[in-house]
């Protein structure tokens, strides 16, 4: 029998990208500037909690969005769709493991479109440009079966739900909710210049 060795290379998190991914809150509200490493940090992530069996869905209001979060977990995890180990789905964008766990992409300018699935990890990126009532009524009763967790992610968009929701998080004393706030100046990938 010969056994061949696969090595999947994801990206070194910069520091804030790290401190938001190993915080144990079950609810991660994200204001964060363009460029600073959203989308990358859904996708690192998502990569470690399919590897660990669990359901994760990402869910942005444009395609062009859903696809820079695909994009990234089809590079990564390449070595492994190409052997086979991790069945990849383009045209309903998901990725099965073996061992249970999924990653899924989809667009969610109707949050509605979002109802029938479930997920133990529910990134909704770019929250501030979605309906006010995505979260309660579709994401929040998605997580319900498996206690799952939440990430909201967004550039600031006025004092809209996104604000409210990123005040709400910062006012929290039950460390369910955390909040952070970084701009592309946290980012070491871009050129500060």
């Amino acid at each position: 029998m010969t056994t061949r060795t696969l090595r999947v290379v994801l990206p070194r998190p910069h520091a804030k990208q790290a401190e938001i991914e190993h915080h144990a809150a079950k609810r991660k509200v994200i204001v964060a500037g363009r460029r600073a490493g959203k989308t990358t940090l859904a996708a690192m992530t998502a990569c470690h909690r399919a590897r660990d069996g669990r359901r994760v869905l990402l869910a942005s209001p444009t395609q062009d969005q859903a696809d820079q979060f695909w994009e990234k977990c089809k590079e990564w995890l390449g070595p492994l769709t190409d052997a086979g180990i991790v069945h990849k789905n383009e045209t309903r964008r998901t990725m099965d493991f073996p061992n249970g766990g999924r990653i899924k992409a989809k667009t969610a300018h109707d949050a509605d479109t979002l109802r029938g699935d479930y997920a133990d990890f529910l990134v909704l990126d770019e929250f501030a440009l979605m309906a006010p009532d995505a979260w309660d009524l579709v994401g929040a009763p998605m997580l319900l079966d498996n206690d799952g967790d939440a990430v909201f992610i967004s550039t600031p968009r006025r004092k809209n739900h996104f604000h409210a929701m990123y005040v709400r998080a910062l006012g929290d004393d039950t460390d369910r909710w955390h909040a952070w706030h970084f701009t592309s100046h946290d980012n070491p990938h871009l050129s500060p210049e």
